[in-house]
């Protein structure tokens, strides 16, 4: 009896943790999807803003390590119920902005966009979401093989 209650007392920690875990986000399920067949998982990142803005500056900042010669492909999906839609700049060290989801020229907003990174370093990966609506999404980073 003193051994069953002692498996039992060493199996409990086990069993909070597995039952802690937090629910698999279904948006990031249906982004990964999306990503490709030839995309390795790396990151994500959810993304919840409120109001902002327009034309501001982005308002979500994370830094991501790249290395070079190596491509990277980042994937957005905003939510349904998101006013505007995600997008994301990607700057170097030293702020130059490298790569974005929106063109400048025609105002298009792409899904994903692929980067080959020239150097390796840290990078600063902005989101936000267009026109400063406000919103939720998560952007996927994956490494293209």
């Amino acid at each position: 009896m003193k051994r069953f209650f002692l498996g039992l007392l060493l199996l409990m920690p086990a069993f909070t943790l597995l039952l802690s875990q937090a629910p698999n986000d279904p948006l990031v399920s249906k982004c990964l999807q999306s990503t490709g067949p030839n995309a390795k998982y790396l990151k994500d990142f959810r993304i919840q803003l409120g109001e902002g803005a327009e034309g501001g500056i982005f308002r979500y900042k994370a830094n991501l390590s790249l290395w070079k010669n190596t491509k990277y492909r980042f994937t957005l999906c905003t939510s349904d119920k998101s006013k505007g839609q995600l997008i994301i700049s990607i700057k170097d060290e030293n702020s130059n902005n490298v790569a974005s989801s929106v063109d400048e020229g025609t105002g298009t907003v792409y899904p994903y966009i692929d980067l080959i990174c020239n150097k390796s370093g840290i990078y600063q990966v902005w989101f936000d979401f267009a026109g400063g609506h406000s919103g939720s999404g998560v952007g996927i980073v994956s490494m293209v093989q």
